[in-house]
């Protein structure tokens, strides 16, 4: 049998439907026949839709052709009965047979979970990304919580994940702050070393940004900035500083939530190791880029959609044909930069960065960087990257797609994946960084919040000791976050709400951490070791509410794949909170402990054993830490 339970029986009665659709003078459409079937759908335990679509295409009536079908299968190995209703092939299981199964499987020593798809094949994944200059608000969280989930996912796929974090320490924000820096008397404030260096760093920026209002000194900042791209500058070495100060406070923030990173790519970096002027080449004697001498644009570096063959629909019929990658006065735009590091992550440039140490993690794994000085290192150069950025910057994302198909490397655009996240608002406040209305409103502030309603909410609910609680709701704030993050579709709004990330009554970080707990407390209450669970005689876990819980079991490795494969979290998410669901039922309706026999209750703490694993499995997914005792 497929390693995946659930994909080896649909994949057996998938081969015994299309022998019977031909036997009953039918066709089956190819590879819909697969397709059809669903543990979901009709009122067996999975079901077929073929027959509606054969019964439409033909005109005929469902009924007759789902009878017709259903008489003309043979026996299969697994399906203890099969009838029709409604147009639907129902197939139900061999409980007994498939229970045995499903669970020996999961309790096999290794990853349940874990599937080989990805073939070890090298995957990027960029984010948050933020510019080093305010900390992180609530819609960056997003991009960083992204991120790292799918990180995570596709590391259980099997794929060789590399987690980078670029920072954007040249562009026309991070010149701000710098000038901020510079200028702090004549800004009238002072830099706050009281507060985490991001914290102090941003009031500085929004400062700035207040001053500018009613001071034109746009073409300070300009000098600022191209002084900051000049290496060997005292603004250059400031930048630098002040920006590894910064990293270092936001990796504070990352590690409260469990985010980790393999690497971060400077942009100073890859303007000092040449690789714009190189990808910029390309793109010139590939005829996609272009210096006008007249016009609006005269002296730019450009590219003209006219030129482009093959140009996507979305960039025909505009107003304004041109894209400019460097102004007249030399100075390279945010996507020439971007197009010059997509290039270098998919291999097409030279990896000519050096790295070295930047920090050692909670994790246990060093984050690295590009510097002046250190080893080469075998960063980028994969077959797929990642890029979690909002939603409003698609039209860019797009444009990077296109300049890689437009050079000819169609394999390396379809491998670019930009991961478009809609708007976060948290309790109707609506944030921006250059205002300073994420004060209050922080990533941290947000895990503060979090944190003390959640000491507040297990005080009230659970006998802890005052050390014990502590982590407990430390651990349970930040499944509160992240499940309320991850648990939409990524390019909706979301609205964090508080009220809805701590209900321990269902579908929540922490009610999933709680049936967790209930569990381990039920297997501890039994007295009975490991080993003697596992050895149980489940085939006797047939009852409706078991065999519920058994087929959330079975499509676990499918649910991963399901979510590398959509490139969404909430994939996982949904499944995590239809599993604690369906064993919330289960041990509600069917006892375990006051089972009616020995080899009974063996059979059902077999059952929570495997709950244990899988959920254990697919919390670690989604960055959440499972609780023992809640």
């Amino acid at each position: 049998m497929d390693d995946s339970p659930y994909r080896a029986l649909k994949d057996d009665i998938a081969k015994a439907l299309a022998e019977a659709i031909k036997r009953a003078g039918y066709d089956s459409g190819g590879d819909d026949v697969a397709r059809s079937l669903d543990f979901s759908k009709g009122s067996g335990d999975m079901a077929s839709t073929i027959s509606l679509r054969i019964a439409k295409s033909l005109g005929r009536d469902p009924n007759e052709v789902s009878s017709g079908i259903s008489n003309s299968l043979e026996a299969i190995v697994g399906v203890s009965k099969v009838d029709t209703s409604n147009g639907f092939i129902n197939f139900h299981i061999d409980r007994k047979r498939f229970s045995s199964f499903v669970l020996k499987a999961v309790l096999k020593n290794g990853a349940y979970c874990a599937s080989g798809k990805g073939g070890g094949n090298k995957v990027i994944i960029e984010s948050p990304s933020v510019n080093p200059v305010h900390p992180w608000h609530v819609g960056q969280v997003r991009s960083a919580l992204l991120g790292d989930t799918l990180s995570k996912i596709f590391e259980a796929c099997g794929y060789a994940v590399e987690r980078q974090d670029y920072i954007d320490d040249l562009g026309f924000q991070a010149a701000q702050a710098i000038w901020g820096l510079l200028h702090l008397e004549r800004l009238g404030i002072a830099l706050d070393t009281s507060k985490k260096y991001d914290h102090a760093l941003g009031e500085v920026y929004v400062k700035v940004n207040a001053f500018m209002e009613n001071n034109d000194i746009k073409d300070e900042i300009n000098e600022t900035l191209k002084n900051m791209e000049i290496d060997g500058t005292y603004e250059s070495k400031i930048s630098r500083e002040s920006s590894e100060s910064y990293v270092n406070a936001e990796y504070m923030t990352a590690f409260a939530f469990n985010i980790f990173h393999d690497v971060l790519v400077w942009e100073s970096d890859i303007v000092r190791e040449n690789l714009l002027e190189k990808s910029l080449q390309i793109l010139k004697s590939k005829g996609i880029a272009k210096e006008l001498k007249e016009g609006k644009y005269a002296n730019c570096l450009v590219i003209d959609f006219n030129d482009i063959k093959d140009l996507p629909d979305e960039f025909k019929g505009l107003k304004e044909s041109i894209k400019v990658l460097v102004r007249s006065n030399g100075a390279p735009n945010y996507l020439a930069k971007d197009i010059a590091f997509h290039m270098w992550k998919f291999g097409l440039l030279d990896n000519t960065f050096k790295y070295s140490r930047f920090m050692d993690q909670p994790n246990g794994k060093t984050l690295y960087s590009t510097s002046r000085e250190g080893s080469i290192m075998n960063f980028g150069n994969g077959s797929i990257s990642i890029n979690t950025i909002d939603a409003r910057q698609s039209y860019e994302q797009n444009l990077i797609k296109m300049v890689l198909e437009a050079i000819g490397e169609k394999a390396k655009a379809s491998g670019f994946r930009h991961i478009a996240y809609g708007v976060v608002e948290l309790e109707n406040a609506k944030l921006a960084g250059r205002k300073g209305t994420w004060v209050g409103y922080t990533a941290d502030d947000l895990l503060k919040e979090t944190y003390e309603r959640a000491v507040s909410l297990i005080g009230t609910r659970f006998n802890l000791a005052e050390g014990a609680k502590e982590k407990i709701a430390r651990d349970i704030s930040v499944a509160a976050i992240r499940f309320e993050f991850l648990k939409l579709s990524q390019e909706k709004k979301l609205t964090f709400s508080w009220e809805s990330a701590l209900n321990f009554e269902g579908n929540s970080g922490p009610y999933c951490q709680y049936m967790y707990a209930r569990a381990t407390r039920i297997i501890e209450n039994s007295g009975i070791g490991v080993e003697d669970i596992i050895g149980a005689d489940t085939g006797m876990l047939d009852s409706d509410h078991e065999f519920a819980l058994i087929k959330q079991f079975s499509i676990a490795k499918d649910i991963v794949e399901k979510a590398a494969s959509e490139y969404k979290t909430n994939v996982i998410i949904d499944y995590i909170s239809g599993t604690a669901l369906a064993f919330s039922k289960f041990y509600e309706h069917d006892s375990v402990l006051k089972a009616d026999s020995k080899e009974r209750m063996l059979a059902r703490l077999a059952l929570v054993l495997a709950f244990k694993k899988v959920m254990g499995e697919m919390l670690a997914i989604a960055g959440i830490n499972a609780v023992e005792r809640m």
